[in-house]
């Protein structure tokens, strides 16, 4: 048997990475592979075969601030010396696409990251605010960031070969993450497999008294993510008002079923029971990007049964790859121009329910069994490959 060591820490995004791997222990050992957790960094860290760094995880550990890591810290110190004893895994698990670690790449083997620019050429350069699409929001709208993000580590040529796509969020639970009782659980056993996968998806065809939701934070501390939120929730506001249809857009409700007590409760805080009634009810559902491109709302939306619409992801790779445009969920432009188009379409009953039961079944399909046998072998595929 081969032996897996994997570093990491209880928070709720770093857990989202670990989670499929918890849930396919037993897949792993028929493969020969027998993976370890630890939980701190200790003499036994290095007792194993591959070692599997996550990027948010490692942060703390080696007590490291910012969004890269110092030439001169605890974790680079740590990789040097340790250079060529065992094989090392480096998960980066950013929020974004454009994010990266790449100052690492000459003291780990393998480069795993969740999102990838499809142009990796883009890698060689620096992105006003980190981002692929902060760059687009200070370029096209003159919007400044009164923080400046710092610059990355450009990806070298002799290190492309070690840039591999890793797997998203939506292999995490994210369907259960901010529920009060699981972050418990989630602290006392953080290694068990108490939790699965959802299996009781809301049927397209369910009744839903909502036509538009979406509800999140419009508030962040760089300008150039705050304009992104601000302006499509101030655009929603505008074209959602003229309507008949039911809405709700954060706090504010419109339309013919806004009397409806359940729907009602937006005004206000929402429980969790509550906001998953308002989110199953609901025909078609926004998940605009906030630190990153993906994030829960993709995938409570399409448990729901819920259209997703969200801004065009056709800039970067993802694995599973359940976002295809017109498919399994609708684009709209970055600059939100088409966006009153999109509205329109995405209540049509043979689109709307057409893209949303294509974005089940493609999501079905990458948690069932099938599922996690093939990002078992294709995640061993990547660690062995030469």
């Amino acid at each position: 048997m081969k032996k897996i060591n994997i570093l990491y820490h209880d928070e709720g995004i770093i857990y989202y990475t670990i989670f499929p791997i918890i849930n396919s222990i037993h897949i792993f050992r028929d493969y020969g592979y027998d993976v370890h957790f630890l939980k701190k960094v200790c003499s036994k860290i290095l007792d194993c075969d591959i070692l599997l760094l996550i990027s948010k995880s490692a942060f703390r550990h080696f007590n490291e601030s910012g969004s890269y890591y110092k030439t001169n810290g605890e974790l680079i110190k740590f990789l040097k010396k340790n250079k060529n004893t065992i094989k090392k895994i480096w998960f980066d698990n950013s929020d974004s696409s454009s994010i990266t670690n790449f100052e690492l790449m000459p003291y780990i083997d393998v480069y795993l990251k969740k999102q990838i620019l499809k142009d990796r050429s883009l890698y060689k350069k620096d992105f006003y605010g980190g981002r692929i699409f902060t760059e687009y929001y200070n370029k096209k709208f003159k919007i400044a960031d009164d923080q400046i993000v710092e610059k990355s580590f450009k990806l070298q040529n002799n290190y492309n070969q070690k840039l591999k796509l890793g797997w998203n969020i939506g292999l995490g639970n994210v369907h259960i993450s901010f529920s009060y009782i699981h972050e418990i659980i989630r602290k006392l056993f953080p290694t068990s497999n108490f939790f699965k996968y959802p299996k009781n998806f809301v049927s397209i065809n369910s009744q839903k008294d909502i036509d538009f939701f979406f509800r999140g934070s419009v508030n962040y501390n760089l300008n150039t993510i705050k304009f992104h939120r601000q302006k499509f929730v101030e655009n929603l506001n505008s074209i959602l008002s003229k309507k008949k249809s039911t809405s709700i857009i954060n706090k504010e409700i419109y339309g013919k079923n806004s009397s409806l007590n359940f729907i009602k409760k937006a005004k206000g805080f929402l429980s969790d029971s509550d906001y998953k009634k308002i989110q199953d009810c609901s025909k078609v559902s926004f998940s605009p990007f906030g630190w990153g491109e993906l994030g829960a709302r993709d995938y409570e939306s399409i448990i729901s049964g819920s259209l997703l619409v969200k801004p065009s992801l056709n800039h970067m790779e993802t694995w599973p790859d359940i976002f295809l445009p017109h498919e399994t969920y609708l684009p709209f432009d970055w600059d939100f121009q088409n966006l009153e188009e999109t509205i329109n379409k995405s209540l049509q009953p043979s689109i709307r329910k057409r893209i949303s039961s294509n974005s089940q079944e493609a999501y079905k399909g990458s948690i069932n069994v099938h599922g996690m046998n093939k990002f078992v072998k294709r995640f061993l595929t990547q660690i062995e490959e030469k």
